[in-house]
């Protein structure tokens, strides 16, 4: 029998997927475990099984390769480069890395050598996911190309010896059609090349369960345990998981009103909690506190740390209220998404700032005072653990809704005053969109990952011409990809259904008037599309812009997703969106509907 040796190493340098990488050699039945940089450059990955680089938000250009170059040059087993890792092999081992105008984000279609090792027993021509901006131009020495792009010539390469393979593309996220079994590949790679076997895992959500118990029993002590509860399905499992490891006595939900929840959802929070048998839920109104702190507000980053304050100090008083005493243990609802987005681990870059990681959350995680069940879980790995825990169906696949509410979908203005400075972007577009469709640069900004790394650009719009309100999806979406790629200052695409060159920026702010028209919205296109099958999540977010009679303009961002770390754009029947579009300017106010046309990457789900 074949003795078990180390794990195969994913070493991080900071990208957006690195732990989907893990996951997906877990689930292959075989143990990796993500390392840091500074590991590797020490030397503690020698005995490793494999080695994975990760992607990642910097250049590889800027990278001092002196630490960790005769590391990986001198490493016995096989060697898998992610995107930037990609980058980063060609560069160690004498290739020539460029920045070049051709950037790419989103589904590609690549060709690859069906005798190379990642690609062995798969098609020829695939769709692949990437999200880069610097590529390979040509390989080391002793190296082939595997796989090429209509842009990028090297979208992959192996090594004459087979021990070093790369790939610019991102095979560990769901949109990779045959990532699964490139890496599956790779481990095989990594088992023909040991010295000696692997030991099976035995992952499993009953096994993730029973670890989890554990850790929060070990964490709580005899301490009260409180929760923020949202209704969501990430704190409804916690609240599961916290009842089944200490029991209900100990356990205290609190559900804070915002203002910013969707329609009737405080109601139907406490509803659902009855439903499950816990009665022990503490409802605090805080709306007027919140309006009132962001009053003025509109840098969405400013936002989340103001709510994320709140929170906490909304919180600490109902404590007293409660009385549970001083010495207690906040459980939060964190998943892994929220975490890398929020630059949780060392090289990542700050996305957005979640709600629980501003500064009054991390001051009780330095003093041990914060349990996160969930932390290094996907969203579909948390409904799985909600079967597990016998919550309703309706529950566990909820929609998900971001902890600061409506408040990060309304997109705001302090002027009406037109923005300048479009002008290149502006006369890029025709040039772009082809004949048929018109478009223009939007005056406002909306957050994107794009490369790793966190912007914070304009939105396109584009319409048909002859005024046709029936979308042809694939078009529009090639459309938008080709925008996003070619100009550096456009992160997201919108398409209207009828010509919107007249829409113009105005004055919007947080109040309760238009997070009443946004609750209205988002509401009646929750109902329209609840039996599109596939959209996983659609956020309705209300913008600057008006028409000539004052109608604010909504877009609709319905996505499919699996673990919201990638994102695909979820063409709707066209028949259903035009009768919602119509449902939605029925209601007072509301002027032209978007529709987002833009995979994540380069857009985040949400705007803000």
């Amino acid at each position: 029998m074949r003795q078990a040796i180390a794990s195969i190493a994913v070493v991080d340098f900071g990208g957006q997927y690195t732990h989907l990488i893990c996951r997906g050699i877990r689930r292959a039945g075989y143990r990796a475990d993500v390392r840091s940089v500074g590991e590797l450059a020490a030397g503690a990955l020698a005995e490793c099984a494999g080695m994975v680089l990760s992607g990642g938000p910097d250049s590889v250009l800027a990278f001092d390769l002196s630490a960790i170059a005769g590391r990986i040059r001198g490493f016995p087993r096989p060697v898998l480069g992610i995107c930037y890792g990609h980058q980063l092999l060609a560069r160690i081992f004498g290739g020539l890395v460029v920045t070049a105008c051709a950037r790419e984000y989103g589904l590609t279609t690549i060709t690859a050598g069906t005798d190379a090792v990642l690609f062995r027993g798969l098609p020829p021509v695939q769709r692949v996911w990437m999200s880069h901006g610097d590529h390979v131009e040509t390989v080391p020495h002793g190296f082939t190309v595997t796989a090429s792009t209509d842009t990028v010539p090297v979208a992959a390469m192996e090594s004459a010896e087979g021990l070093i393979y790369s790939v610019q593309f991102h095979p560990e996220v769901v949109h990779t059609e045959h990532g699964a079994a490139m890496l599956g590949n790779f481990i095989r790679a990594c088992l023909d090349a040991a010295p000696a076997g692997m030991e099976e895992l035995s992952w499993s959500a009953d096994a993730v369960r029973d670890e989890i118990l554990g850790a929060i029993r070990t964490q709580a002590g005899e301490r009260p345990l409180l929760l923020l509860v949202s209704g969501g399905v990430d704190s409804l499992v916690c609240l599961g998981l916290c009842i089944e490891a200490v029991g209900s006595g100990r356990v205290h939900a609190v559900h804070i009103d915002t203002g910013f929840m969707r329609a009737n959802e405080s109601r139907e929070v406490a509803e659902h909690l009855v439903e499950l048998g816990y009665h022990n839920l503490h409802v605090v109104d805080a709306s007027d506190r919140y309006f009132s702190s962001l009053k003025g507000v509109i840098n969405p980053e400013e936002k989340r740390s103001i709510i994320g304050r709140l929170f906490v100090e909304v919180l600490r008083d109902a404590v007293e209220a409660l009385g549970v005493g001083p010495d207690w243990m906040l459980v939060q609802g964190t998943i892994y998404p929220d975490r890398i987005e929020t630059g949780g681990t060392e090289r990542a870059d700050r996305i957005k700032t979640h709600h629980n990681r501003v500064s009054q959350i991390q001051a009780l995680i330095d003093q041990g005072r914060v349990i996160e069940p969930l932390a290094d879980l996907y969203k579909h790995e948390v409904r799985h653990l909600g079967v597990l825990l016998g919550l309703p169906p309706h529950l566990v696949q909820r929609q998900p809704f971001p902890g600061p509410g409506l408040a990060v979908r309304v997109v705001c203005s302090d002027t009406a005053i037109p923005l300048s400075g479009f002008d290149r972007e502006q006369a890029s577009l025709s040039g772009l969109i082809g004949p048929d469709l018109d478009g223009l640069v939007l005056p406002v900004r909306s957050v994107g990952v794009q490369g790793d790394a966190r912007t914070y650009c304009h939105p396109a719009m584009v319409w048909y011409r002859d005024r046709r309100s029936r979308p042809d999806w694939q078009v529009l979406k090639a459309v938008a990809a080709r925008i996003v790629n070619a100009l550096s200052t456009v992160n997201r695409v919108v398409w209207s259904a009828r010509p919107a060159g007249h829409v113009s920026l105005g004055v919007c702010m947080l109040d309760r008037r238009r997070i009443d028209l946004l609750q209205e919205v988002d509401a009646a296109a929750r109902d329209a599309a609840a039996g599109e099958r596939g959209i996983w999540q659609m956020p309705v977010v209300a913008l600057p812009l008006f028409d000539h009679e004052g109608n604010q303009a909504f877009v609709l961002r319905p996505v499919s997703s699996r673990d919201a770390m990638t994102a695909d754009v979820f063409a709707m029947d066209p028949a259903v969106f035009e009768a919602l579009r119509a449902r939605l300017q029925a209601i007072e106010g509301v002027g032209p509907i978007l529709y987002d046309l833009t995979t994540k990457p380069p857009g985040t789900i949400e705007w803000e």
